[in-house]
């Protein structure tokens, strides 16, 4: 399916006019409105994000929004596919009937604005294009779109499905879409979006109980075994593993022990930040299969449990090598949709002892934007210590210094944190602000500074063992210079800003980290045209 989009010679001129606005408004709404927090729903929908080369049916993503007195909701990050970390304003219509009027502002690339804009499907001979949906006769679009909040429910009136010629694909006739400041579609939206409560409740461990890390092992997709790092708990029957695919978070895996054996029932586990989305974890079966360029696919499905064999004198928990057992890090529960995959699964403690984490490196450091309102630092170190030996991720933090000043990630730089830290989680990510890549570890800094450091900090047994602090200021020579010689990196990954991999990117802003053959790595913000 291809996505088009071209200016159309009336487009503007509407765009312009549209809902009797003299002027189109730039004013975009970051700030959490007062007024009641829903926070946490379960958000779904069908979403088109042609740079992810993404569309679909969605669900199981988190979302929010915001009820004030005067009974206007704010939808917080209307389009799924593309966060915007801003709000889209719907007001009262008629009962428990809201109303968008569209174009509303949601965000600003590098001086640019996007609108979240009501559009209609175009199919053609070039593709699907989303446009501005002018009734037959009329001089005006029609910009509106309703939704409805019902109880604690809020979901969009569904408009229909359209077939694409040619294929058995289904795409809405309508879509929230968004676009330039002349109506042009950017290939990217979203339709008939739903949030409803989320019916569970994530698992606590009990007060007073102590977790230890765990190695985690599983096959690659070569049949190579991995190695992840957990926190493992033991309490009578009870056993309690944390969720490897967001480690920094401690969500907790309930198991239960008898007879030598530790089985774990599929659950919830909670909202991951990277994502997005809220995660189950679910046992599951394999099988393989060869695509004709020699891929190995691996096909789960679900089981109704994972045991393991537990030794308590070793203290391991392993499955059979020789059964294809795995389970899943999944959004939602009712179907196989895996973000990770751990196969054949087996765990054992990982020893550790008082240690000094090894130094961290700068690799990059952007000075602070006045336009954009930040800048960039990107440090890199590995869980190790200075004698080369394993730590492991979940005892793992770091500190960041702007100007000597030990920075509070929460209120007023970080308005995504209800509770201010200082103390970072080495895997901390939240989708907006710090992102991960294995080693890398990327951080916009939102108040201006002249200098910056790190330092990198170890918990063992209730103390804090520390790096050297690491500094560097904006004049410092830095990873520019570095790099240069460095010479011809020998690999470059691309990520979106939500930290994802992209195979080809395409039009939008990307990070760019390119690796060179002395170890150093350089990440760069990169917009495509």
């Amino acid at each position: 399916m291809r996505c088009t989009s071209g200016p159309d010679a009336r487009t503007a001129a509407w765009f312009k006019a549209s809902a009797n606005k003299a002027q189109l408004s730039t004013h975009i709404i970051t700030v959490k409105p007062e007024g009641e927090e829903h926070a946490h729903r379960i958000r779904s929908g069908f979403g088109i994000n042609q740079q992810r080369g993404a569309y679909g049916s969605i669900d199981y993503l988190d979302g929010s929004y915001v009820k004030d007195s005067q009974g206007n909701v704010y939808l917080y990050n209307p389009i799924m596919l593309f966060p915007t970390y801003s709000y889209l304003k719907l007001e009262p219509f008629n009962g428990d009937t809201l109303v968008c009027r569209t174009p509303q502002p949601i965000a600003n690339i590098y001086g640019t604005v996007c609108y979240a804009t009501r559009l209609k499907a175009q199919i053609s001979d070039g593709g699907l294009a989303y446009v501005l949906d002018v009734p037959d006769g009329a001089t005006q679009p029609n910009l509106d779109i309703k939704f409805v909040l019902r109880g604690d429910s809020l979901y969009q009136v569904p408009d229909d499905y359209i077939t694409f010629p040619g294929t058995t694909v289904q795409v809405p006739s309508v879509l929230l879409g968004v676009t330039d400041e002349t109506g042009m579609w950017l290939a990217m939206g979203e339709a008939n979006t739903a949030l409803r409560p989320c019916p569970y409740s994530p698992t606590m461990l009990p007060a007073g109980v102590k977790s230890e890390p765990f190695n985690l092992y599983s096959l690659d997709s070569d049949n190579d075994t991995v190695r992840y790092t957990t926190e493992v708990a033991i309490d009578g029957n009870d056993v309690y593993m944390t969720n490897p695919y967001s480690p920094d978070t401690l969500q907790w895996i309930h198991g239960t022990l008898s007879g030598g054996k530790a089985t774990f029932l599929p659950q919830y586990i909670g909202v991951d930040k990277r994502s997005n989305l809220h995660l189950s974890f679910l046992p599951a079966t394999y099988t393989t299969q060869t695509s004709p360029d020699g891929t190995i696919i691996y096909n789960y499905v679900k089981a109704p449990t994972l045991t393991f064999d537990y030794d308590a004198q070793a203290r391991t928990l392993a499955t059979d090598p020789q059964a294809r057992v795995a389970f899943l890090i999944n959004a939602g529960l009712d179907e196989v949709n895996a973000i990770m995959g751990y196969r054949n699964p087996s765990l054992t403690i990982f020893p550790v002892q008082a240690a000094t984490p090894a130094d961290p490196k700068i690799v990059q450091l952007q000075a602070y934007d006045e336009d954009m309102g930040m800048g960039f630092l990107s440090v890199d170190f590995y869980p190790i210590d200075t004698q080369n030996r394993p730590l492991p991720y979940t005892r793992l933090f770091y500190n960041i210094y702007l100007d000597d000043q030990l920075l509070t990630v929460g209120p007023p730089y970080y308005n995504n944190v209800s509770t201010p830290f200082t103390n970072i989680a080495s895997n901390y990510a939240d989708n907006e602000y710090f992102f991960t890549q294995q080693e890398i570890h990327n951080v916009y800094l939102t108040r201006p500074f002249e200098k910056v450091g790190v330092q990198v900090l170890f918990k063992y047994n209730d103390q804090w063992y520390k790096s050297n602090l690491v500094s560097q200021t904006v004049e410092g020579t830095g990873v520019n210079e570095l790099a240069h010689d460095a010479g011809v990196p020998v690999r470059q990954e691309w990520y979106d800003l939500s930290g994802r991999r992209i195979a080809r990117p395409s039009q939008g802003l990307y990070l760019k980290v390119s690796r060179y053959a002395d170890g150093s790595v350089k990440t760069e913000k990169v917009m495509l045209r």
